[in-house]
Formats: C-alpha cells, structure tokens, sequence
C-alpha cells in the first residue's frame, strides 16, 4: 500500500483506466451485480493492462526522442532531487500517460464484444429495448403494459432499468403519447397533462412492445416480396 499522501494520490489516478473501463461497460451493457472483490479485481486488472500499454508506447517514444521525454534512469537514481528539476516535463508526461491510457480504457471498453458463453446471459428487458430494436434500426420503441390490478399503461419507451437480474426492483420510463385505462374503464383514454410516468416491474403483469419506424432486413424484405407475388 502507498506510505505517503502523495503516493496514495498517484495509485488512486493510476487506477482512472481500469474505473473507466468498468463504468463505460455498465452503461453499454447490462450492469450486472458483482461483489467488491470482484468489482475491485475487474478495476486493478484493467488498469494495470492499460497502464502497461501505454509505459510500453512511452517506452518506445523514448528510444526513439529521448530529449522529449523525461529521463527515467535519473529518476530512479535521484529520486525527488530531478523531480525538483525537471518537474514541468514529468507533470506534463504524467498527464499525457494518465489521459491516453484512460482514453485507451473508454474505446476499448465500447469497442470489445461481451465473449459468448453463459456469463453473457441477457434480460429479456435488454433484449426486447436495446439488442432487438438496434438490429432493426428502430427510431422509438412503444411499451404497453398490463398492470397487477388489471390497469393498462402505454407511452413511448423513454429509459429502463439495465440490470441483468429480471427483479421487482427495476423501472421503465415512458413519455408522451401517454394512454391509461382503469380496471373499470372500458377503452384507452389519453393521459394528457403529463410528459413521462415511470412504471415499477413489480406492479407489471405483462408488456407489449412495438418497434415504430424500423429500417426492414433483407431478410423482411424478401419474406414481403414473396407475399406480395402470391398475392
């Protein structure tokens, strides 16, 4: 463990990559719950892969442009005496390392594909909200959803809880063209007045979902060219 204050602030910023790297994939994909030994291993490797990478391009640079990168020999001889004397160009190297590694750790992040295998196991949410619409291209995404005490609500899918547990505790979010009916009523009726309603997955008994204005595969393309033939 870091002996200093300073020495603690450097290992915690060294360890920017690998929390960057865990927080972009959350949002990219299903966040899924993982223990702090886990979470905390996934964070340390990912940072030491990046951090790595980037003292190997440093590295490099280095052969090639010595005069333009600090003098790490010195470093590691003198100590605090050429940070005192070259102090400008180590903060500005640090700097640059930090953020291109970071930056590394964001791209590869949204760019490397969950492997297959069980440990990619998706919510049906995901999948119905995010996985299938991106694959057809749909612009917006209508929800219906039949309620536990014989209500309806439906609106425009506006944001969705991204567990991968398919528990009670997560939430939709639907915007306007808002329509309720009661258990009592006999048709649909516009909710006006309202912008957006969030809806508990604990109260849904069953959803219906509408892909609006998707891009057709060829595949769709085809199916309906043949219809039309036989028609």
């Amino acid at each position: 463990m870091p002996g200093t204050f300073f020495s603690l602030v450097i290992f915690v910023i060294c360890l920017g990559p690998g929390f960057a790297y865990s927080a972009i994939r959350n949002l990219i994909l299903p966040e899924r719950t993982s223990s702090s030994f886990r979470e905390t291993t996934r964070v340390v490797l990912a940072s030491l892969v990046f951090d790595g990478a980037v003292l190997a391009v440093f590295a490099v640079i280095r052969v090639t442009a010595p005069g333009a990168t600090p003098d790490i020999g010195r470093l590691v001889r003198q100590g605090s005496g050429y940070v005192r004397s070259d102090y400008s160009l180590l903060f500005l190297w640090f700097c640059i390392l930090v953020v291109a590694a970071a930056g590394a750790a964001a791209m590869a992040a949204r760019l490397l594909p969950r492997g297959p295998g069980p440990v990619s196991v998706e919510s049906s949410w995901w999948l119905l909200f995010r996985r299938y619409p991106r694959q057809i291209r749909a612009k917006s995404i209508h929800v219906g959803c039949e309620l536990v005490d014989g209500s309806y609500l439906s609106g425009t899918l506006k944001h969705f809880a991204h567990q991968d547990e398919e528990s009670g505790d997560r939430e939709l979010a639907l915007g306007a063209p808002l329509r309720y009916r009661t258990k009592e009523m006999a048709a649909v009726q516009p909710l006006l007045g309202h912008q957006f309603v969030s809806v508990s997955a604990r109260q849904i008994k069953f959803l219906t979902v509408t892909y609006l204005d998707h891009i057709p595969t060829m595949s769709q393309s085809a199916a309906s060219r043949g219809t039309d033939s036989l028609a």
